[in-house]
């Protein structure tokens, strides 16, 4: 069964490149080998040598940054799929510029190798033919684009409502940074991008130009699925020249990220999982390593979540920790979701006469991230055996929990023990109490000789009351 809740998946673009990236996948996965072997005969040199081990200066160069970055996507994309079983395939992607072209192989819209032929010369023309530079402001649209304009500046992305690129030539930008500066305060000035020209504006004409008969020469089919434009901020169309032009248009036009994600959640999206690429500074003297790296566009993504007033999951995918940790959060969910859709609460194993449930409570259909979390714990502290996770909805779960603390503001995760002991009272942990109650619960099944005792007698389904001793324990 599908999961009921859609999924958007997202990739980054250019910038997220590092030297190391999906060398971790490619020593597990014989999938993301299958990949690059496949990349490397496409493009006729060695793109898992280029992508592991630079130089980094070359891996730098747009023509095999693009390259390298929508290898190491799909390569994500591959294994994540193979790690979950296909079980959370996407209902929406969208990519951030060079990632739109995962997005329409993840869509079936594109052929891998077709995406690597365009990226090739995409990133070769960018960097032959662009010019300029580009800045990232922390204003809106409206309060930046008529400075930008009185400096010969381009909108180059919208990536949040209050976060906008901007490009031009570099003395250009400097005398709107200057502006910027003067009208709305120093914080405000921006910063400039490490790019080799200013993309998605009309310095990129050129490019573009010279980028359309290749794209002319490529097969591309109707998406399997929604792919959201960055040309327009809406879904592509199904009508393969459509997306033929979106791709032309999208190398001189503004980034709509933010109208894009909020088209997504607007539809349904609730899920996030970003795939690809990865950021931040390697330690002096530490080698290059994919664990060290953190996902790109996640601040971006919760951002908008946030302004769109939606309550979604976001997980990362972008090296084999984060896959293999949202694998095991997306299997928390389909466990718990699928228990709670049972309808009994029967299962789990008696620990010392006591029965522990996790319950996690639904909001518009899902658990939060730290509800998952701590699903996940359970799992990584080997009790999954022992504790049961299931969902319920928010209004039982705020009852349940004011029953014992009428201060409770607002549902959250609890860890219910149902003591049999002849009075089958319940207790109920909360916040920090449900680790350090799961931890001890794990000390106590390590300790040698012990033996889980079943209870002493049947509870014939009768609710159970707390004595006063039993709601002492009942933890705030």
């Amino acid at each position: 069964m599908k999961p009921p809740t859609r999924i958007l998946y997202v990739f980054p673009g250019q910038g997220s490149q590092y030297v190391g990236m999906g060398s971790d996948l490619y020593e597990t996965f014989g999938c993301v080998r299958a990949i690059y072997e496949c990349a490397s005969d496409c493009l006729g040199f060695d793109v898992a040598r280029l992508s592991f081990h630079g130089p980094e200066e070359r891996l730098n160069r747009t023509e095999f940054t693009q390259i390298a970055l929508l290898t190491h996507a799909v390569a994500c994309l591959e294994a994540f799929s193979e790690l979950t079983g296909g079980r959370w395939a996407p209902d929406v992607a969208a990519g951030h510029s060079l990632g739109e072209y995962a997005a329409l192989v993840a869509a079936g819209a594109l052929e891998f190798e077709d995406a690597l032929q365009l990226v090739r010369w995409r990133g070769r023309l960018m960097s032959v033919y662009g010019r300029g530079r580009m800045a990232a402001f922390r204003l809106d649209l409206e309060s930046i684009k008529p400075l930008a304009d009185a400096r010969y500046c381009g909108i180059g992305g919208c990536n949040l409502p209050d976060q906008t690129v901007v490009c031009g030539f570099e003395s250009d930008l400097d005398a709107l940074m200057d502006d910027v500066a003067d009208k709305f305060g120093r914080s405000k000035a921006g910063r400039f991008l490490k790019t080799e020209g200013a993309f998605h504006t009309y310095l990129m004409i050129g490019a573009a130009e010279r980028f359309r008969p290749h794209l002319d020469t490529v097969r591309v089919r109707p998406p399997r699925l929604r792919v959201l434009s960055n040309y327009t901020g809406e879904y592509h169309s199904g009508d393969p020249e459509r997306i033929r032009a979106a791709l032309f248009f999208q190398m001189f036009h503004p980034v709509k990220w933010i109208a894009g994600l909020q088209r997504g959640f607007a539809d349904g999206a609730r899920i996030v999982v970003e795939l690809g690429g990865g950021i931040g500074a390697e330690r002096p003297g530490v080698p290059p390593s994919p664990a060290t790296r953190r996902p790109n566009l996640e601040g971006i993504t919760r951002a908008a979540l946030a302004s769109a007033c939606v309550e979604g999951i976001y997980l990362p995918a972008i090296n084999l920790g984060t896959l293999q940790r949202t694998a095991e959060m997306l299997a928390v969910l389909d466990s718990a979701t699928s228990t709670s859709q049972a309808g009994a609460d029967d299962g789990g194993t008696w620990v010392d006469q006591r029965l522990h449930t996790l319950r996690l409570p639904l909001h518009h259909g899902l658990p939060g991230e730290r509800a998952l979390s701590l699903g996940l714990l359970v799992r990584e502290l080997g009790l999954a055996r022992v504790v049961r996770t299931t969902t319920e909805p928010e209004r039982e779960c705020l009852e349940t929990l004011r029953a014992g603390d009428p201060a409770v503001g607002a549902p959250e995760p609890y860890l219910e023990v149902l003591v049999d002991g002849g009075t089958g009272a319940f207790l109920h942990y909360r916040g920090d109490d449900i680790r350090c109650e799961l931890v001890a619960l794990r000390e106590r099944l390590a300790h040698p000789g012990y033996h889980p005792a079943a209870p002493q007698g049947e509870s014939d389904h009768v609710t159970p009351t707390r004595t006063d001793t039993e709601d002492a324990a009942v933890r705030a």
